[in-house]
């Protein structure tokens, strides 16, 4: 849930002003994170799908959580954003906190995985260690 004409900036301003006393990143330094530049001037409207995924993500990694659960991460991504994407959160992992990763695209998800869950109809087909390589 983002505002569609407010900057990625101010929206996270706006979510930060809802929990004044939490521990956070600020707007700007969450932002840098996803690899988005704080300073653009463009409502959210105007962004690329890509920039409003990856200014959701920021708007979750401002208040710093512990468990962070991502669905469909990396849809509507093109490969850059994606190549972005995989590298902050092999960076997220490595700080001692836990990523939950829904997504058709597998092959994304692998490298940076401990365990890899296949599910067809809501049931667990397989289940394989994940190959963490960043």
């Amino acid at each position: 849930m983002l505002y569609e004409e407010l900057t990625g900036q101010e929206n996270l301003r706006y979510f930060a002003n809802l929990y004044p006393n939490r521990e956070s990143l600020t707007p700007a330094e969450a932002l840098r994170q996803v690899g988005l530049d704080p300073e653009l001037t463009r409502p959210l409207g105007h962004y690329s799908q890509g920039m409003r995924q990856r200014t959701s993500l920021a708007r979750v990694l401002f208040s710093v959580p512990e468990l962070l659960l991502l669905d469909e991460a990396f849809s509507n991504m093109d490969l850059e954003s994606v190549r972005q994407m995989v590298e902050f959160l092999a960076g997220f992992r490595q700080s001692n906190r836990t990523i939950v990763i829904t997504t058709h695209r597998r092959a994304l998800a692998a490298p940076i995985a401990d365990w890899v869950l296949a599910l067809k109809a809501g049931r667990v087909t397989s289940v394989e260690p994940g190959s963490p390589t960043l």
